[in-house]
């Protein structure tokens, strides 16, 4: 094994979280787990390789005490020096099987479930893994040849809870977070390209700070300007900026893969119009209000309702979700894709889940934002940006 240097994580951390992932198995039933995720995957094993592209995965098996890493051959040598796993734990597949429409990558995995006398015991296949297709999970259940037990982020919904280090990465997160902001607001003007204004934010997001450096994020920054800004998700254009033009700005920075998202309302001009400038300091005020009555032990749902009562007493209109749990995450979204922000959820807050909450408020032509990612404490919520939610003038 090459020794690994300076990995995020101990291997004791990794041995508590397979423990719990194992421990949920148990409690569904299962003996064997396959997940291709790329974020279950470095959450439990530290393997953060942009090798996702292509198939891999990871068996972990309840009665084993490392998983089982499969990967594509040539990336062997990235899961040596950055796991803790044993090299027989770490197996790659032949390259001829890269976009072969005659063999599948997987046939691999079916051959070591076999070897590992694991093929016999109760399977689960995550059937929700991001990155994973359709293809792949049928391959894998045809080959199987006998009933499975169809699992739905299992691992995700184990992440929702983070340890202090996962913590720590994500305030790191929020500092790199906060840079780059400043720096895309640093940059908007009338004249200015879109395309410049988010030139700086990525190099604010990569460099970091004077003690460490930024990681790539999972979503690109999103600036829908104008009438644009009507919708949250587009992103930027090579037009310049217009002068009595409104943005949303929405970015994270990103430490060891942990993410740390926000969002921010900026009017170019001397004087926004009323409705604007109205919805930003409302969705504020709601944002606040949420923010101040979170405690453990209440639901999403009482979360929500919080809000709604800001929603309803200015006619903000949001229908959308509140917010959702992020933390550690890849390509091509930070979300943990587990708890929601809104009346039908009633997973219950516990200390040191984390979720971007984010009053999005899109009219016919034009949208405001604010949103805070927060930390769940013995106390309340703490927020792990630290920037104004004013409505933004350049």
């Amino acid at each position: 094994m090459t020794s690994p240097v300076s990995l995020p994580f101990t291997r004791q951390e990794h041995e508590k979280r397979l423990d719990a992932i194992k421990k949920e198995m148990h409690s569904i039933g299962i003996e064997v787990l396959l997940d291709s995720d790329p974020a279950n995957i470095f959450y439990t094993t530290g393997y953060d390789a942009v090798s996702y592209y292509t198939p891999q995965t990871m068996i972990i098996s309840i009665y084993r005490t490392e998983p089982i890493l499969v990967i594509r051959k040539q990336d062997l040598l990235a899961a040596k020096v950055r796991t803790h796993l044993s090299e027989d734990s770490i197996i790659g597949w032949q390259d001829y099987m890269v976009d072969n429409e005659h063999s599948h990558p997987f046939e691999l995995v079916l051959s070591l479930l076999n070897e590992h006398s694991l093929s016999r015991l109760k399977v689960g296949i995550d059937v929700d893994a991001g990155m994973t297709t359709h293809f792949d999970t049928s391959f894998l259940i045809k080959g199987l040849k006998k009933p499975i037990t169809e699992v739905r982020r299992l691992i995700n919904f184990v992440r929702m809870i983070k340890t202090d280090r996962e913590i720590d990465y994500m305030k790191q997160a929020a500092r790199i977070t906060e840079s780059s902001m400043r720096a895309g607001l640093d940059a908007i003007a009338a004249g200015v390209r879109e395309s410049d204004v988010i030139a700086n934010v990525y190099h604010a997001q990569i460099k970091g700070t004077s003690e460490y450096g930024g990681d790539y994020p999972a979503n690109p920054p999103v600036m829908p300007t104008g009438r644009r800004s009507a919708t949250p998700h587009l992103t930027w254009s090579d037009e310049p900026l217009m002068p009595n033009q409104n943005l949303t700005l929405e970015l994270s920075g990103a430490r060891f893969r942990y993410h740390c998202p926000l969002a921010r309302t900026v009017y170019i001009g001397k004087t926004p119009p009323k409705d604007l400038s109205d919805a930003t300091k409302h969705a504020s005020e709601g944002v606040q209000a949420t923010l101040r009555s979170i405690s453990p032990g209440m639901a999403l749902s009482e979360v929500h309702a919080v809000w709604e009562k800001i929603n309803i007493k200015h006619n903000l209109g949001k229908t959308s979700r509140l917010g959702y749990s992020v933390g550690c995450a890849f390509p091509p979204s930070w979300l943990e894709r587990t708890a929601s922000i809104r009346p039908e959820d009633t997973t219950v807050l516990v200390p040191n889940m984390t979720f971007h909450l984010i009053a999005g408020i899109w009219k016919n032509h034009w949208g405001a934002e604010v949103s805070e990612t927060f930390r769940v404490t013995d106390r309340g919520a703490e927020t792990l940006c630290d920037m104004s939610q004013e409505l933004y003038i350049r």
